[in-house]
């Protein structure tokens, strides 16, 4: 099945959401996930396939890792089957919230590896985090992302995307190479089929013989600041998992 592909959304439309609730994203066993990320957009996957409808996914932000480190590259012993270098895996209930299906330890900033929450790296997470809360409410004055470092020549604001790309094909590209090198979670199937052509290349994701579709990616400092330049998504309906990578030029 192929989804049909949008590029560089930067006004909301029908079934989709900036800004859902981070106290309805994570279950109640789970609530210390939300010291870890905050929520950009909802999708209501009915805007790509039909047969989906009801069904909403949330990208989602990382407030870690710092610039010289890749997500859980610090954490290793707390790695599991649906956790890796760059990767982790949540499962969608029926009330579309998330299951985090790794380990608390796979994030570096916990207690559990004595985290320094006045350390001046923590200062620049909870920079994120005002920023976060700033586009939050240009989004509410303006009805879109305002990016304020970029004007036009008659002084307009720039637009942030919300999404670069929304459906479609898994792409290749960066974040494709730790495929290539066999760093991924283990419970899945990857595979890059690379041709000369890189439009051609053929990047497969599955689970248990069922296949992952692309759903969205877009840049963490459109939201939130931080490094990000494509917060990857995909989706497994039948197992109702939801795989999230990062890519970076």
């Amino acid at each position: 099945m192929k989804l049909k592909s949008k590029k560089n959304i930067q006004t909301l439309g029908k079934h989709l959401e900036v800004y859902p609730s981070l106290d309805a994203l994570f279950t109640e066993e789970q609530r210390w996930l939300t010291a870890h990320f905050v929520p950009l957009i909802s999708i209501d996957l009915a805007v790509l396939n039909k047969e989906w409808a009801g069904q909403c996914l949330t990208v989602i932000s990382p407030i870690e890792p710092p610039p010289v480190e890749l997500l859980g590259e610090g954490t290793l012993e707390y790695h599991n089957d649906y956790t890796s270098i760059n990767w982790l895996t949540f499962k969608l209930t029926d009330d579309n919230r998330y299951i985090f299906l790794g380990e608390e330890g796979y994030f570096k900033r916990t207690a559990i590896h004595h985290w320094d929450f006045d350390s001046e790296m923590e200062k620049e997470f909870q920079k994120m985090k005002e920023k976060y809360l700033q586009n939050k409410e240009g989004f509410a004055e303006y009805g879109y992302i305002p990016s304020r470092s970029y004007k036009d020549k008659e002084g307009n604001i720039h637009k942030g995307n919300l999404l670069d790309r929304l459906g479609g094909e898994i792409q290749y590209a960066n974040w494709t190479c730790d495929v290539e090198d066999g760093i991924y979670p283990k419970a899945f199937e990857m595979e890059v089929q690379t041709n000369e052509d890189i439009d051609d290349t053929v990047v497969s994701i599955s689970y248990q013989g069922n296949p992952f579709y692309f759903i969205a990616d877009t840049a963490s400092y459109n939201w939130c600041g931080g490094y990000i330049d494509g917060i990857i998504m995909l989706y497994e309906p039948v197992s109702r998992i939801v795989l999230f990578t990062f890519d970076y030029s």
